[in-house]
């Protein structure tokens, strides 16, 4: 039974795409760090350490927002009792053996900045310490949450290299700007859609503005992009991949803020999560090719 209400949690709030999603992300580090493949068990640790990481994550964020979801959003699995935090945490803790046992074959440096990842997610679990504080900055408050997503890639960096680069810059910067354009945009709705209760960026700044906001740190995380491609020496079709998805979202967006109508900012949702994915996948590829 409890499986089956696993299951069901997982499909609500950790579904198969997301894992994919942390597997695609797993592989551009590794990509971008060799530049050559080979099918290991060690991949399969790492995407599985990975995997295990971003679920933890998910389940610090349950904890965090139980009381205010159990309000907002009172049908979800956790909420309507079809499974317990209890059981959530005992699920991530043995999960996240996978990622002590990976980091420690993978290295002194990888353990190293796997404990500092984990150190800043749980200062995200506690807000920082300024919870009150923060919550009513939702933008800042976004941002000091992605910076997780730097600290992931130097963990995952760390496993196959030994010292910074330019590169491992720009793929921080890459992982930290794709990941905040995601965030903002799935919080970012039409006018008709905001709830009373539920911050979101659009009812923050107003859905014009908000979009603005998104598409000027798309543009940035483009230039990064651009850049880890030159240092990579890519090749040419790489640059027109990554273009055409940034143009594809912001046409998607200027649909949505003329019609105003939430399907087409749900439409520009998804675009920007494709945009995150091609974003990797070309690094995979144009390093792997």
């Amino acid at each position: 039974m409890k499986r089956m209400r696993l299951g069901a949690y997982l499909q609500e709030r950790f579904p198969p795409v997301n894992m994919m999603l942390f597997a695609i992300l797993f592989m551009a580090v590794y990509s971008v760090a060799i530049q050559q493949f080979s099918a290991s068990f060690t991949l399969l640790g790492g995407m599985l350490a990975t995997i295990s990481f971003f679920f933890r994550l998910r389940v610090m964020d349950e904890i965090k927002d139980y009381a205010q979801d159990a309000v907002n959003h009172p049908q979800r699995v956790l909420q309507s009792g079809g499974i317990s935090l209890r059981f959530l945490m005992g699920f991530s803790a043995v999960l996240s053996l996978s990622e002590i046992g990976w980091s420690y074959l993978r290295g002194g440096w990888c353990l190293t900045f796997w404990l500092i990842a984990v150190g800043y997610a749980f200062l995200m679990r506690y807000e920082f310490f300024v919870g009150a504080w923060l919550r009513k900055r939702l933008v800042l408050y976004a941002f000091s949450h992605m910076l997780i997503m730097p600290l992931v890639i130097a963990w995952l960096w760390f496993a196959w290299q030994s010292a910074f680069s330019p590169v491992l810059l720009l793929l921080m910067l890459l992982s930290l700007l794709g990941g905040f354009v995601f965030e903002l945009a799935r919080k970012t709705h039409a006018a008709t859609a905001e709830r009373p209760g539920i911050d979101t960026y659009s009812s923050l700044l107003g859905s014009k503005r908000a979009v603005m906001l998104i598409l000027t740190v798309l543009f940035a995380g483009l230039a990064a992009q651009l850049g880890l491609f030159v240092a990579l020496h890519l090749p040419f079709w790489a640059y027109g991949v990554a273009t055409a998805c940034a143009l594809w979202v912001t046409f998607t967006y200027r649909q949505a803020l003329q019609s105003n109508e939430e399907k087409h900012f749900r439409k520009a949702e998804l675009a920007s999560s494709v945009y995150m994915l091609a974003s990797y996948l070309v690094l995979i590829v144009g390093c792997l090719a």
